[in-house]
């Protein structure tokens, strides 16, 4: 069983005797950045073996990171896939990582999805340092210009006495920085850094130029080779700030760091482009991985309409009476309708087939298109009515088995499937890798037909 508490200053030895030595680059495991942003993620840690466990809060749901050295043992998947109440998500794991937890459990569903804005930048310390060869040429030339510019500026290690001073550039920076719950956040961070500089291992450097500051940074130790870079401001009216506290701080910092971790884009196209334009060594890559319960799919009859209901209403904010109504009246095929139920007998996923006629859904396509409707009624079809999968199933094979378990009986039985999605829906695209083509379309549907 894990036991989790609150991650403290207090639990920086007991952390970094695991994350330093295992050898993940991931800036995520810098102790620094757990302690920095534990307000932000309530982040929780448990030290189980040779594995550092932490437990947060991420986009409103319960997530875990694991730092162990190796793969991610079975005993300790287990153990967070109970812990989680079978809903697992894990962050950040390495792509080295996915074969020992893709076969973790055969009765689960596992869905890996790789996040490629948290993709960490990682480069040859010497290499920034140095700045030699044709790659680096443009980046040379920036730091040749700012030392040609300020002959007389002055590089120094950040130490407490310099804070205020980094607080002043702070604020320049952020100036053409739209105000922001993150940017809030950030400062939050930085000030937490601050108070707990020593306790925290923090090493920095800077920039002043006429006695003053220009560009300053920090960082701590990822592992025992590789440094991670948490925080670069410089001033932007200043050209090459940015390149020089680069440069000048890789010079610096002691030859034990092979690496430099200079985190990730965010997805923010700029800065993708200036961080590849530094030649990574590595491009650290990010899986998140679901694992859930597994299901089994299961025809639905006539008892089974409150539960469609009930799924409209919540999943598409539909008006109860409304899609009662629709119920009751829309001819539903429940022999062919589907429901997926997962071990604890829990519904995570509705499709729902009906035989109403495309003039029902749509009035207006026999006055605009009266030959298409005659031409679509000649022939056999039913309708989709509704397809909706529970959150933590999206993006698994639970889509496809719901709809290729009927596949059969509607080939035998229809010539075209029939189906109305919503303007505002996100399924059109899921439709279209299906091979559904566009045949009409109102105020409020895009109508589509696959066919058989």
């Amino acid at each position: 069983m894990l036991s989790f508490h609150p991650l403290t200053i207090s639990d920086r030895k007991t952390v970094q005797a695991v994350s330093l030595k295992a050898g993940r680059r991931n800036c995520n495991y810098t102790f620094a950045n757990l302690v920095g942003w534990q307000f932000w993620f309530h982040t929780e840690v448990c030290v189980w073996k040779d594995a550092v466990v932490l437990r947060f809060n991420f986009e409103g749901k319960r997530a875990y990171m694991v730092c162990v050295e190796g793969d991610l043992q079975p005993e300790l998947l287990t153990a967070l896939y109970k812990d989680s109440g079978e809903n697992l998500m894990l962050i950040g794991l390495e792509d080295s990582q996915l074969q020992a937890v893709n076969s973790f459990n055969a009765k689960c569903v596992i869905k890996t999805e790789p996040c490629r804005n948290q993709y960490d930048y990682i480069y040859l310390r010497t290499n920034l340092a140095t700045l030699r060869g044709k790659k680096l040429s443009a980046k040379r030339n920036h730091v040749n210009r700012f030392r040609a510019e300020h002959p007389d500026f002055e590089y120094r290690p950040l130490t407490p006495e310099f804070f205020d001073e980094c607080r002043r550039l702070t604020e320049i920076w952020q100036e053409e920085k739209e105000e922001s719950m993150t940017i809030d956040a950030e400062h939050r961070v930085m000030e937490t850094v601050f108070a707990n500089w020593d306790e925290l291992g923090m090493t920095g450097g800077s920039i002043f130029v006429d006695g003053r500051m220009v560009a300053f940074t920090y960082g701590a130790a990822v592992t025992t080779d590789t440094f991670d870079v948490c925080v670069e401001k410089a001033d932007r009216h200043i050209e090459g700030a940015f390149a020089i506290i680069n440069q000048q701080f890789a010079e610096h910092l002691p030859e034990q760091y092979i690496y430099l971790n200079r985190e990730e884009d965010m997805g923010i196209p700029g800065l993708r482009q200036s961080k590849l334009s530094y030649h990574p060594e590595i491009l650290l890559t990010y899986n998140t991985v679901k694992i859930n319960k597994s299901y089994v799919l299961k025809r639905m009859t006539a008892d089974d309409a409150q539960l469609t209901v009930d799924w409209m209403v919540r999943q598409y904010g539909f008006h109860r009476n409304e899609v009662e109504s629709w119920v009751c009246d829309l001819h539903f095929n429940w022999p062919l309708s589907v429901k997926a139920v997962d071990a604890d007998g829990n519904v995570v996923g509705l499709l729902n087939m009906s035989d109403y006629r495309i003039e029902e859904e749509s009035s207006q396509i026999a006055v605009d298109a009266p030959d298409l409707l005659a031409s679509l009624n000649a022939r056999r079809y039913t309708a989709v009515f509704s397809f909706i999968v529970s959150e933590p199933y999206r993006g698994t094979p639970l889509n496809y088995d719901m709809l290729n378990s009927i596949m059969p009986e509607l080939k035998s039985s229809y010539d075209f499937i029939f189906i109305p999605v919503l303007h505002r829906l996100k399924t059109h695209q899921y439709w279209q890798r299906w091979g559904a083509t566009e045949f009409y379309r109102d105020a409020e549907c895009v109508y589509y037909k696959l066919e058989l």
